[in-house]
């Protein structure tokens, strides 16, 4: 996803880290920074996720850098870690390299440093992003493949919260109608946000109706803070049920991301269109099924009169009038089955 390149810096000084994390701070606007002072902190740190790149120190009291990197490893294969410090040896660098070390970074005098150092940061957080968006993506499709062809009706709720894992937003939810009329029918939470919802905290619903995709394309923006606790992204795609519009598929955030990619925009619509695949599929099996009763009522009526029995011919009718009268793809409500 697009947003800010998340560092997390360990070091047991915290003036040494307080420099360190202003210095980058002050070479790259789009660091953002978390200092540990505590090893363990660190790795409850790795452990919440949310960080691209960890820069430790070697020399820490209670656990160096390179035990650090052990544990780090274990808990995170593939996440960039730095090691930063003053008195290295080659021992030290190799002993690093042999546990996974992604750089390893000499302190030098002056403020040429932290310009090698953010570089360093930069590039290596770059490409775990770019690794880690192909497994995302690799992933998604995957499950998507196994939704299609494991289910019998529209799996809206797996694929609401699919999107959501995939785009990492915390609400996404799929509508029906337009703007003040719009009304969410199936919603998916990011269940370590559920609480803001259950207690009203949560964006206010208007939030999510204006959200609704008034066009024939996807939408997809971003806004300012919201001092009101509202969405500051979010990503939606139309749904047609037949060819006409029937609802919004969309997925919303509090966060700081800032944009979303091209891929993920793709993979929205893809969803939108699957669903609204399934969904026309199953007004047209509904139709059929019409189509057939009316049939059998047809017959019925024929009888009926050949009997000379009105009463009966007439119930038939209404029933057939009922039957026939039906609204076209997307001004009825489509029956969805949820798994």
């Amino acid at each position: 996803m697009a947003g800010p390149i998340r560092v997390l810096l360990v070091d047991d000084d915290p003036s040494l880290a307080d420099l360190m994390a202003n210095q980058l701070g002050q070479l790259r606007e789009e660091f953002s920074i978390r200092v540990e002072t505590d090893p363990n902190g660190a790795m409850e740190a790795v452990d919440e996720g949310d960080i691209d790149c960890v820069v430790s120190d070697y020399h820490m009291p209670e656990m160096d850098g390179l035990e650090l990197l052990r544990y780090i490893r274990e808990m995170e294969p593939k996440i960039p870690f730095i090691l930063f410090t003053a008195r290295g040896s080659e021992e030290i660098a190799s002993d690093a390299v042999s546990a996974g070390v992604t750089d390893y970074f000499r302190k030098r005098r002056g403020n040429e440093q932290w310009r090698v150092l953010a570089n360093r940061i930069e590039n290596v957080a770059a490409r775990y992003r770019a690794e880690e968006a192909v497994q995302l993506r690799e992933t998604a499709l995957r499950q998507l493949a196994r939704t299609v062809i494991d289910s019998v009706a529209a799996p809206v709720e797996e694929l609401l919260e699919l999107g959501r894992d995939t785009l990492e937003a915390e609400y996404a939810a799929f509508l029906v109608g337009e703007g003040d009329d719009a009304e969410v029918v199936v919603e998916s939470i990011d269940p370590t946000r559920a609480d803001d919802f259950a207690t009203g905290r949560g964006p206010p619903v208007d939030d999510v109706r204006n959200l609704t995709v008034q066009g024939g394309s996807i939408v997809a923006g971003t806004v300012g803070a919201r001092e009101d606790g509202g969405y500051r992204s979010y990503i939606g795609t139309p749904v047609y049920v037949g060819d006409r519009r029937y609802g919004t598929l969309c997925y919303c955030d509090r966060g700081d991301r800032t944009d979303f990619t091209p891929w993920e925009r793709a993979f929205v619509e893809l969803l939108g269109d699957w669903l609204g695949n399934e969904l026309t599929a199953e007004w047209a099996s509904d139709q059929n099924a019409a189509v057939a009763e009316a049939r059998r009522r047809l017959d019925r009526v024929r009888r009926a009169m050949d009997d000379g029995d009105e009463a009966t011919a007439r119930e038939e009718l209404d029933a057939l009038d009922e039957l026939l009268d039906v609204d076209p793809p997307g001004t009825t409500p489509v029956s969805i089955e949820l798994h």
